[in-house]
């Protein structure tokens, strides 16, 4: 296929804060370009993210294909709907998460077979997970079939080009907030004579957020005049974790996407203790807010966004993490706000806007290797996907 993009399609399980943001910047570029964006979003709800229903009146076409939520949906009527969709939008480009979720393989398989432009939104890390060979070769087969790639980073690019991904056709970024969001609503409610840490996290295991109670309760017994720390989130480990008991910690709860802003203008610096991220978005909220960071080396944004703006860790080593809380917790009020400013200044690289250009050029660059089928190997794993799902009546992700 030559020429540009006329229409783009983009396809999320559901359609949180976080993506309408980014879509909203793509209509903008789409719309700057003489073309037009499909939003299909799988279903109108999910049971991870507690999410306030958003519904406005957006510029561009949003499809929600399924009623309920995500995660009840038979990977069947998935595979049914995002094609039915994509059928209807004829889209040039189609984006979707990767290739581990049934709407994914779905909208590549309609690449495939309209011959249309595949990109992946990539987000994972070798490191992410145990690395089986097996899997690794699915994975190259399904990467083969697509086209181009928008990718959140550094590592993320690397894995997704060892898996087969050309250099040429990796774009970035996919992990961006509303910066001017969380930056304006920090500076609102910023308190300076009262520091703390904050963390913000599902309470999931993976998040590392023990740890960070841990390394707290040492902190404490090292300083004369410990801050306090704000834990921001909810989940099925929020009742082992409290019963700990260390003093100095608040429980705020889940927060929306409005109230946010005002938790991390009333702290002074933002831990991030995950043991696996793939990326760690609220990294990006922190920085944009003016905070210094320290972030967990588990975390997959560690090594582009923590550069001169805070320090690193290494997960589960809590001795660690308490002396990089003794050393933030000893700078000056002045020295603070400068790193501050360079979290600022690092994160401005990351928008909607860069998202909607990275996305505009993926999908271009994809065009011209569109015209093609799914090869022999590539129908052959997507039949496995279809068979192995039968045994799920729900929907079901695969290693990413």
């Amino acid at each position: 296929m030559s020429g540009r993009v006329r229409r783009l399609a983009v396809v999320w399980p559901r359609l949180g804060p976080y993506h309408l943001a980014r879509l909203r910047a793509v209509d903008a570029r789409c719309r700057a370009e003489g073309a037009a964006l499909t939003a299909v979003e799988v279903a109108r709800d999910d049971a991870l993210y507690p999410w306030r229903p958003e519904r406005g009146a957006e510029a561009f076409e949003r499809v929600t294909t399924l009623d309920g939520t995500v995660e009840a949906a038979a990977p069947a009527a998935v595979r049914a709907a995002v094609t039915a969709a994509l059928d209807a939008a004829d889209p040039d480009a189609v984006a979707f998460p990767s290739y581990a979720t049934p709407d994914a393989r779905a909208a590549l398989a309609w690449c495939r077979r309209q011959r249309r432009a595949a990109v992946l939104l990539f987000d994972s890390r070798a490191q992410d997970a145990a690395r089986s060979p097996w899997r690794e070769a699915v994975k190259r087969v399904l990467v083969a079939q697509a086209d181009a790639a928008l990718v959140a980073g550094t590592p993320q690019a690397a894995y997704l080009q060892s898996l087969g991904m050309p250099a040429a056709r990796t774009f970035r970024p996919v992990d961006v907030v509303d910066n001017a969001h969380f930056r304006d609503g920090a500076e609102a409610a910023r308190r300076p004579g009262s520091p703390s840490f904050l963390s913000v996290n599902r309470l999931v295991a993976r998040k590392g957020v023990e740890v960070l109670i841990e390394a707290y309760r040492r902190y404490r017994q090292r300083v004369a005049a410990p801050w306090p720390l704000v834990l921001v989130g909810d989940g099925p480990e929020r009742a082992a974790l409290a019963a700990r008991g260390v003093e100095g910690v608040t429980w705020a709860g889940a927060l929306q996407i409005d109230a946010l802003p005002a938790a991390y203008g009333q702290a002074a610096c933002y831990v991030h203790p995950a043991r696996i991220d793939p990326w760690g978005l609220v990294v990006n909220e922190a920085m944009a807010a003016g905070l210094p960071v320290l972030v967990s080396t588990g975390a997959g944004c560690a090594p582009d966004l923590v550069q001169g703006n805070g320090w690193t860790f290494p997960p589960d080593d809590p001795d660690a993490l308490a002396d990089r809380l003794v050393q933030v917790s000893a700078l000056s009020p002045a020295a603070r706000a400068a790193l501050g400013r360079r979290s600022q200044a690092i994160i401005a690289g990351y928008t909607p806007e860069a998202f909607a250009d990275g996305l505009w050029s993926a999908a271009n660059a994809g065009l011209p290797h569109a015209d093609r089928r799914f090869s022999l190997s590539g129908r052959a794993v997507l039949a496995a996907f279809r068979l192995a799902t039968r045994r799920h009546d729900t929907f079901h992700a695969v290693d990413a």
